[in-house]
């Protein structure tokens, strides 16, 4: 739409309203900061005619300085219009803006020497205070913002805007041009002054309130119909959320996100009423008919809406508008473009995607290991400008040598020359692609194509870009983004390139189609894709229609009900096993070959077994291959499996909850980093370096005059090895990559992308990403149980039906010579349990309880089987455990490979980076991983290549009582035989949801085989004194635990300087005592909850925090404690500090203000000191409220933890009454003798609480 007068423009730029205009100067260097600023919209009647009437609102990005590009919104709203519809102005449209000094006559600041120091078509300045004009340079590049305004501007236009006085209206609003002359000028002040009167002013001086203003001159409304028209186009962000003005009601004729506040479904429709909560808009209703009708949505449910108005109704039918259900689940191209065959499949796959990595599914995978290298090879070569046969073979075999290239080769068994004469055939068809259309040489071989794509490629804008768009609920990776000539016209086109067969399939032209869709609401100008063959370089332009763009939507629609995990609450009527619900799937296929073929067709008869709601006709070739594959398998062994996928299922639902990536879209950078899941407003400093195929990037904060201008950056939560996201204003996920180093005010992130190269004037935000490859990894485990394979067979003879542990009956003599040097060193039982692990046949289970030397145990076994030459996989929970034992390895000049990125400092030397630094073919990696016969890697990190393609004679899982049944199950299927190393007494796996919980997904596979048969315990402890062992003889272990020796079955806390505790108060005498009898001692508060009735802490800041899971009156205890034994000279490194609650840790850490270890219970298992106080936080009134099988106090486990990890002295601080509510500790108080339980009461022992009080 083309503006057609002056007067237009300035009417339009008479109603920019700017709040908040900070400027900041140095030399020609400004700063502009500017908020939106918007009116009510209002209709009224004036001589009976109702008006229509319009508000602008102006949005600049921050930190733009001079020749920097600015990204600007521009709001419009009518009455007619309820939400504004937004356009985002060109990124091409350079803007600048120079200071310069009012001047008395407005034509001469026209010729100011500054203003015409950069040549412009045109000029846009808005003036602000009395003594600054602000002057934006529009470069006026050809493209449809400029040329609206190129085509009705032939000179410099300048609109000033000055602060008003009281009393003073429109007379200081002056146009003028640089030729304009006095009468000029005061025929642009008499418009100003008609369209906008003196007694309706814009701004007044003293406040920042905006009043009101109305036009009533008939004579301007085509000016406002125009404007209107000319805006009218969608604005294309991903941040509408925060974006979205006080209207009325919701405009939908532009994507928009809601809440359904209301469903009614009728005969051929569903009637929505919806609202956008944080707009303050008021409901709107919108119907659904056609294909649309049938839509999964329920009242609560977030939607995205774009509809047509029709009769005073918003309208969404088969002819226009969308639907999105469930948009915080975005769902690649890939996935929904595969769902157009088979939807079951696309939903398996998805849920179960690496079970392709476990040993028994691993089948040829050339073919997508070729197409992954050509695609990296044609892109590499488009990136560097190269195009001719030699230089591409060239670039070709040096891909070949890259780290991840040899790795991806030596995972699929797929040979360096085998690689490279599949490869070799594209590179000319590259050479051809690139000269044809980036090079414009026409290749007659292309040309000769019937019809081909006939444009040509002007420009790569990006490669691999990374597309999230929460507004389709749709994910990508776009091979190429290219602005392409066709037709004497310029656009960009997403690129999507096939390796095989041309085709045109509906699988192939789709995915193009959501491309097209997505890329279209970046803001780019996008209608059409073009997909190409490479192998026979046939390239078509793909065209969207709204019939397949709907049809698309539909399917994601359809697709998304099944990857949104069910809610908590729809889980929480469940009480038994039979109540588990089995996976959602959708209806399978009728198609013999795909289906005898489908990875998945195991799981897929399964669940069919058990749907009632299927009714599969006899000719369906999944009736008898149903039968074919089921009879392989026990009733139970289904039951198992299908069991496990709806617990994973179930805990998967309460971790959504806390799923932090929709913050990404729905929260400001700001707003996330108060919710410490965000480090925002950051910038790039230094080149960004190319590491191998990925780039090191350093970010450090920008200077803002915002609450977050402190240069430190804020880590939070956030540690070394993260994989994080980096995002910028306006675009989600530009890419990821791993936190490589942390600094006080910079940040270093490993990148796949440098996020640098078209993000120049932008700041970037580093996010925490919530990922489900744990979920996928856990399901795709206990799937793999059922493949027709040995070691599946094996293992669920083993985990399901808990077939018993057999053993050789006889060690050789000579494994018992060998052996015999290094067991001398261990206990009888130690010994025993070396002898039993070696002898067993498939397994064993070790019970290493407190203290009793199961890592030296585990060590001496390692030793043994290195030493009898068999291979061995170590494993765990964590990487401090693997690492543990490697660590006393290392000492034992024993060689091996840590597998995985988080290892300790003193094993990097062993790690796989360091092993694998000058492997450059995949035969030299599988010489580098097969010399080694020791591995070291988490039971998480066991989706490794190497352990696909290696099976090892023993696996050793240590803390496998920590380890979820279908996560200990990745690496037993690369062993002959495992041994379970843990304590079921103490920590369970960790399960969120209670119900999941209550359901048995917190018993781990050694709990599940634990017997006397399969089980040897080491009982013979070497940490505790007597009285502390007493106490976990008689509160866990049933009198099995023994002391080691003498000595430390004596052992007690030494007070080097004893003459000064007796200067202390009775009680802390008492609680420090030195004798063996007064070992274990209770500190009892009482009822703390009562005492801030009678001492004022909210001055200080400490009422505000939990008060239920944090206890200040604890946390003084606990500093005078330790302030008390620092005086009587213990060290440090010997007392620990737990608590049960991470917000009780939070207070002590910083009350106590002392360098000492304080953690929870779980973080202190496989710890230990001389000196360990557990302060219990919990005091209450109303012991009703106590659910103590939900509870982490009421887990008698985690106590057995905390009180085993003493040596000498154990102090518990605990309001005895609530504590005993809880069995475990009831019975814990029971077994302590009386005169250890110290009462904390006012004047007794003396003790005084406002003497402690003055700690704080």
């Amino acid at each position: 739409m083309i503006l057609r007068s002056l007067e237009q423009i300035i009417h339009y730029l008479s109603l920019i309203f700017v709040n908040n205009l900070a400027l900041k100067t140095k030399d020609l260097n400004i700063r502009l900061t500017m908020k939106k600023v918007s009116q009510s919209a209002k209709s009224y009647s004036n001589n009976g005619t109702k008006l229509s009437q319009k508000k602008i609102s102006v949005y600049f990005t921050k930190g733009i300085s001079n020749s920097s590009t600015m990204n600007s919104t521009i709001e419009i709203n009518a009455v007619n219009r309820e939400t504004p519809r937004k356009r985002k102005i060109s990124k091409d449209t350079d803007l600048t803006r120079v200071k310069i000094a009012k001047c008395d006559n407005i034509s001469d600041a026209c010729s100011i020497k500054s203003i015409h120091q950069t040549p412009r078509k045109q000029r846009l300045a808005i003036g602000n205070k009395d003594n600054v004009i602000d002057i934006f340079n529009s470069s006026g590049k050809n493209n449809d913002t400029d040329m609206a305004i190129n085509e009705t501007i032939s000179e410099d236009i300048f609109i000033t805007e000055y602060d008003l006085k009281e009393n003073i209206g429109t007379n200081e609003y002056i146009s003028t041009t640089c030729k304009s002359n006095k009468k000029q000028i005061m025929e642009k002040k008499a418009l100003l002054q008609e369209i906008q009167p003196d007694n309706h002013l814009i701004k007044e001086n003293k406040t920042d309130h905006m009043k009101q203003s109305v036009f009533g001159d008939k004579k301007h409304e085509g000016i406002h119909s125009e404007i209107e028209s000319f805006f009218t186009d969608d604005f294309k962000d991903c941040f509408e959320e925060e974006w979205c003005l006080n209207t009325s009601q919701i405009n939908f004729n532009s994507l928009q996100r809601c809440k359904i506040i209301d469903v009614q479904r009728e005969y051929n429709s569903i009637l929505l009423t919806v609202n956008q909560e944080d707009c303050g808009t008021s409901d709107t209703t919108v119907r659904c008919s056609g294909f649309w009708k049938d839509a999964q949505v329920q009242k609560d449910d977030i939607v995205v809406i774009q509809a047509r108005k029709e009769n005073n109704q918003w309208i969404i039918d088969n002819s226009s508008g969308f639907l999105i259900v469930q948009p915080d689940a975005l769902i690649s191209g890939t996935t929904v473009s595969g769902a157009l065959f088979c939807k079951r499949k696309a939903v398996l796959s998805e849920k179960f995607r690496k079970m392709e990595s476990l040993p028994p599914f691993m089948g040829d995978s050339t073919p997508l290991v070729i197409g992954s290298l050509v695609h990296e090879l044609l892109q590499t070569a488009i990136r560097r400008n190269i195009s001719e046969v030699s230089d591409i073979t060239m670039l070709m075999n040096s891909i070949l040598q890259t780290t991840d290239t040899c790795s991806l080769l030596y995972a699929s068994k797929i040979s360096l020359e085998t690689c490279r004469q599949q490869i070799l055939p594209y590179v000319p068809k590259i050479r051809e692609f690139i000269q044809h259309y980036l090079k414009d040489k026409t290749q007659q071989g292309i040309s000769n194509i019937k019809n081909n794509f006939k444009g040509r490629i002007a420009q790569i804008r990006d490669i691999e870009e990374n597309i999230w768009l929460p507004k389709l609920g749709l994910k990508g990776k776009i091979d190429i983004s290219a602005e392409v000539k066709v037709n004497c016209k310029q656009k960009i086109m997403p690129l999507e390139i096939k390796t095989g067969k041309p085709s045109f399939s509906l699988e192939h032209r789709a995915q193009v189609i959501l491309y097209i869709m997505m890329m279209s609401l970046t803001g780019q100008d996008t209608d059409t894709g073009l997909l190409l063959y490479l192998r026979e370089n046939n390239i078509q332009e793909i065209n969207s229609s709204h019939p397949e763009k709907r049809d698309l939507i539909l399917l994601r629609n359809s697709l998304a009900s099944y990857f949104v995990p069910k809610s908590s609450e729809k889980l929480s009527n469940l009480t038994s096993k039979s109540d588990l619900q089995m996976l959602d799937l959708p209806e399978p296929i009728n198609h013999h070959n795909a289906c005898s073929k489908c990875t998945y067709n195991t799981l897929c008869c399964m669940y069919l077994s058990k749907d009632s709601s299927i009714q599969l006709s006899e000719t369906n070739p999944l009736v008898e291959l149903g039968k074919k594959i089921l009879d392989k398998y026990k009733p139970s062994h289904i039951d198992y499996v299908l069991h496990w996928i709806s617990l994973l299922q179930m805990e998967e639902s309460s971790q959504s909850s806390n799923n932090v990536t929709r913050y990404l879209w729905t929260l400001s950078p700001e707003k996330r980093e108060a919710k410490k899941t965000c480090i925002c407003n950051l910038k790039v400093i230094g080149k960004v370096t190319d590491c191998d195929t990925k780039y090191r990037h350093t970010f450090v904060r920008s200077n803002l005059d915002t609450q977050f201008s402190n240069i430190n950056i804020p880590y939070m939560e956030f540690s070394d090895n993260e994989y994080v996201l980096v995002s910028t204003n306006t675009r989600i996920n530009l890419s990821a990559g791993f936190i490589a180093q942390r600094k006080e005010d910079s940040i270093t992130l490993i990148l796949e992308r440098d996020v640098t190269k078209y993000n120049i004037n932008e700041f970037f935000h580093i996010d925490k990403y919530s990922s489900s490859s744990l979920f996928s990894g856990n399901l795709a485990n206990v799937g793999g149980l059922m493949s027709d394979s040995e070691i599946c067979e094996k293992l669920r003879d083993i985990v399901i039906d808990k077939k018993p542990a057999c053993f050789e009956k006889g060690l050789p003599y000579p494994i018992i010579k060998a052996s015999a040097r290094i067991l001398q060193n261990l206990n009888k039982i130690q010994q025993r349990a070396v002898l039993m692990a070696i002898s067993a046949k498939e397994y064993l289970l070790i019970k290493g309880m407190p203290g009793t030397g199961k890592t030296q145990t585990l060590v001496a076994l390692v030793e043994v089987l290195h030493k009898l030459g068999h291979s061995v996989l170590i494993t765990s929970h964590t990487n401090s455990a693997v690492d543990n034992i490697l660590l006393k390895l290392l000492h034992k000049d024993i060689d091996f490979l840590r597998l995985g990125s988080s290892t300790h400092p003193s094993l990097r030397h062993k790690s796989e980076a360091y092993a694998t630094a000058n492997c450059n073919t995949p035969s030299n990696l599988e010489t580098v991983y097969s010399s080694k016969n020791i591995i070291g890697v988490t039971c998480y990190g066991a989706h490794h290549a190497l352990l696909g393609r290696r099976t090892f004679d023993v696996c050793i899982v240590d803390e496998s009582t920590q380890v979820l049944q279908p996560t200990v199950l990745r690496p037993l299927y690369s062993a002959k035989k495992f041994i379970l190393v843990g304590d079921p007494d103490q920590l369970p796996p960790i399960i969120k949801n209670k119900l999941a919980r209550k359901l048995g997904a917190d018993e781990s596979l050694f709990a599940r085989l634990d017997s006397e048969n399969n089980t040897i315990k080491l009982t013979k402890q070497y940490r505790m004194n007597k009285s502390i062992m007493y106490l976990a003889n008689k509160l866990t272990y049933n009198d099995m635990l023994e002391a080691g020796d003498t000595s430390i079955e004596n052992a007690t806390f030494v007070t080097p300087s004893k003459e000064v505790l007796t200067k202390e108060e009775e009680w802390i005498q008492k609680a420090l005592s030195s004798d063996i009898s007064d070992s274990i001692i209770v500190l009892n508060t009482g009822c703390t909850n009562k005492l801030k009735e009678n001492y004022n802490l909210s001055e200080k800041g400490y009422l505000d925090s939990d008060e239920v899971n944090s206890n200040i009156w604890e946390a003084v205890i606990v500093s005078k404690l330790v302030k008390t034994f620092l005086k009587v000279n213990a060290k440090l490194e010997n007392i620990g500090i737990i608590a049960p609650f991470r917000a009780h840790v939070s207070l002590l850490k910083k009350v106590v203000a002392e360098d000492i270890e304080i953690n929870t219970v779980d973080q202190y298992q496989g710890r230990d000191k001389e000196i360990i106080i557990y302060s219990c936080a919990k005091s209450i009134t109303n012991f009703s409220d106590i659910r103590e099988d939900l509870e982490v106090l009421g887990d008698h486990r985690r106590l057995t933890v905390a009180i085993t990890r003493a040596k000498h002295k154990l102090i518990v601080v605990a309001d005895k009454r609530t504590i005993s509510q809880y069995s475990a500790f009831k019975k814990l108080f029971y077994l302590i003798e009386n005169k250890n339980i110290i009462d904390l009461d006012n004047s007794y022992n003396g003790f005084c609480w406002k003497n402690l009080l003055r700690i704080l």
